[in-house]
């Protein structure tokens, strides 16, 4: 799986998690307000002329068919030409209860309280799904990040100095460059002074630098492109060949 549609499916889950958690909190906020409707509906046809007794709220509350409601819902009345009463909490519509007065149940609940009484499992489905989808996805990136850090040309270095590239074909050197790069193979930590080079491929020469840049450039410029192998130079006292972790992007 690619790293972009994996991360579109992670963030269609986690879309859908967040959706479905909003979806449930207000269905539970109708639920409530509707029941609050039908027990205030049902108290008032079981007392039509003596409504505001002291039997009302009790009554009520029985009608109540969700029962966590029965022990904070209450009964606010209002005159009817007053439509600037101030509700807290979750109300049910007002009902006629008088020919100037109405009512409407009411309970305080805070939004986290709502939240939690709803239903959570298709929420709660989505969140996993999208902490898996999260999971595999870092999972998957962290291997490509790895594998990209540890990919490296195939290269061999043979006994001999012959040079093969990544796909197994042998470097064309010339006898001097698959000189010197035996002389790199056999030398301690294969670090060469510019006077050893020197003296072993140009004894005779008295000032052999021109030709040991000239060399030392071509050689680079061969293995470096197609191998992992490279050529450093400490102020062109001394030269190494060292091998470095090359990433193919």
């Amino acid at each position: 799986m690619k790293r972009t549609p994996a991360l579109f499916v992670t963030l269609l889950f986690a879309l859908s998690a967040i959706w479905t958690a909003v979806s449930d909190y207000q269905w539970q906020r109708r639920q409530i307000a509707n029941d609050l409707t039908q027990a205030l509906c049902l108290t008032v046809a079981d007392q039509p002329t003596d409504w505001l007794s002291a039997d009302t709220i009790r009554s009520y509350r029985q009608h109540l068919r969700l029962s966590y409601l029965r022990d904070s819902a209450v009964l606010t009345l209002c005159m009817l030409e007053d439509d600037k009463t101030v509700r807290h909490g979750i109300s049910g519509e007002r009902i006629n209860i008088r020919s100037d007065i109405s009512a409407y149940g009411n309970v305080s609940l805070s939004s986290f309280e709502v939240w939690w009484m709803s239903d959570h499992r298709l929420s709660l489905l989505f969140s996993l799904l999208t902490l898996m989808s999260l999971l595999l996805t870092f999972r998957k990136h962290n291997e490509q990040v790895y594998a990209q850090l540890n990919e490296r040309p195939q290269n061999c270095l043979t006994d001999d100095g012959r040079l093969l590239d990544g796909e197994g074909h042998e470097l064309h050197l010339t006898p001097m460059q698959r000189q010197l790069v035996q002389l790199f193979q056999l030398a301690p930590r294969h670090e060469l002074s510019k006077e050893e080079i020197c003296e072993a491929l140009w004894p005779r020469k008295d000032d052999a630098s021109e030709t040991l840049y000239a060399l030392i450039s071509r050689l680079k410029a061969v293995i470096e492109p197609r191998t992992n192998l490279r050529i450093t130079t400490d102020r062109g006292r001394a030269y190494r060949l060292t091998e470095e972790m090359v990433s193919n992007h």
